[in-house]
């Protein structure tokens, strides 16, 4: 592989690091800027996505026809990580979930009329999007042939009854994509809606009380009793709904990667001068091997899911869908974010351990990684199956 980032990229990344340090940094650092959530409060985003349009670095992941810049994934890996040297960088440069992973399998398989109603208010920044698949016991999760929310067509419409739950950002938002069975196919029974909040037949049961931080809207259990989904707002056909997911949560997972790449490095930013000037035993906390070690494991592991983040993206460049490649990356990242915030924190003794830097909310925000977008068992058991499945071809090169 070449790992030279185009001119165009290159130049973005420089202009993202800055605005990151100069307008974001500044911005995370003072609590007045948290909502309830322990997030970004809205008015203070706004602000920051006004400076972000105006900088002219909006929206990188999407094709200039659908508002974006036109990255490719490759790019988007590059940007995605310089934006996440902020816990605030990403949302502020609109590249967070689940808004992101949204607006890209609409860019991808929208109607021209979807994209106008749908896609546009959302690339705008003017409302906010989820993501509606999971559902508790014994309905779909990682195995969504499971999936017991149903959408029966009747004449022009499908009507939805169903249960779901953890759907992020389901309290902020005004566009909904819905997951739902239309047939007991194994392979074809799911299909993918468009629906809007105000539409009546559902509603919120609850926001889920969580471990970390929240993003805006929450992660919340919804109850469908009735909904009724006009037939043209069916993403690409009846039945497709299975290759709807495949197209935004391969994608999606990648580009979490890409962002916990970003936050892994921050962290061992923020404990590098502290073990630089804490004198301990004759000599500061730097100078100590064992420190070292756990600095360089660290570091290794960043570096090798960059690796494994960029050799998937390329694949998903090229058409495929990198389903293992995207396996390897989501385990090894979703790992490496947790060893390189506990590894900041230990080396800062109390001090990491404390509100006095973001480590903490970082460590609760990052026990998800392993969970969020397929459990690493789940990834672990697609590249076992790939494995007896290719023999000494699963080491192919490209």
């Amino acid at each position: 592989m070449d790992f030279t980032l185009s001119p165009a990229v290159a130049d973005y990344c420089r202009k993202v690091r800055a605005f990151v340090e100069q307008e974001i940094l500044p911005v995370e650092a003072d609590p007045a800027n948290y909502d309830a959530h322990e997030y970004i409060a809205l008015p203070v985003l706004d602000k920051l996505r006004a400076k972000v349009k105006a900088a002219g670095l909006w929206l990188p992941q999407l094709p200039v026809a659908d508002g974006g810049l036109g990255f490719d994934v490759v790019g988007r890996a590059a940007a995605f990580e310089e934006m996440a040297r902020s816990i605030f960088g990403p949302v502020a440069f609109h590249a967070a979930a689940p808004d992101d992973g949204n607006m890209t399998v609409i860019s991808k398989v929208g109607t021209p009329a979807q994209k106008a109603w749908w896609l546009k208010p959302v690339t705008d920044g003017k409302v906010r999007s989820s993501f509606v698949m999971t559902e508790p016991m014994p309905g779909g999760g990682s195995d969504p042939t499971q999936m017991k929310t149903r959408a029966e067509r009747r004449g022009d419409r499908y009507v939805v009854h169903g249960h779901k739950w953890f759907i992020t950002g389901a309290d902020e938002a005004a566009h909904f994509i819905l997951i739902a069975r239309t047939s007991d196919d194994e392979r074809r029974g799911l299909s993918a809606f468009l629906f809007h909040k105000d539409q009546p037949g559902w509603h919120i049961i609850r926001r889920i009380p969580i471990m970390g931080p929240e993003e805006h809207g929450g992660h919340c259990e919804l109850a469908f009793e009735g909904l009724e989904i006009p037939a043209e707002n069916l993403l690409l056909k009846e039945g497709d709904g299975l290759k709807i997911t495949q197209i935004r949560l391969g994608t999606a997972r990648l580009t979490h990667c890409m962002r916990w790449l970003g936050m892994a490095k921050r962290a061992l930013e923020i404990c590098q001068p502290y073990i630089r000037e804490r004198v301990a035993f004759g000599q500061t906390l730097a100078e100590h091997e064992s420190v070292q070690g756990l600095l360089g494991r660290a570091a290794m592991g960043i570096e090798i899911g960059r690796l494994l983040t960029m050799r998937a993206a390329a694949k998903l460049d090229s058409g495929d869908f990198a389903r293992k490649e995207v396996s390897m990356a989501k385990v090894q990242v979703a790992d490496t974010l947790h060893l390189a915030i506990d590894t900041a924190m230990q080396l800062m003794g109390a001090k990491g351990y404390s509100k006095d830097t973001p480590l903490e909310w970082m460590y609760r925000y990052a026990r998800q990684a392993r969970l969020v977008d397929g459990a690493s068992e789940v990834h672990m058991m697609v590249l076992a199956r790939a494995l007896m499945a290719e023999g000494q071809d699963f080491w192919s090169w490209d």
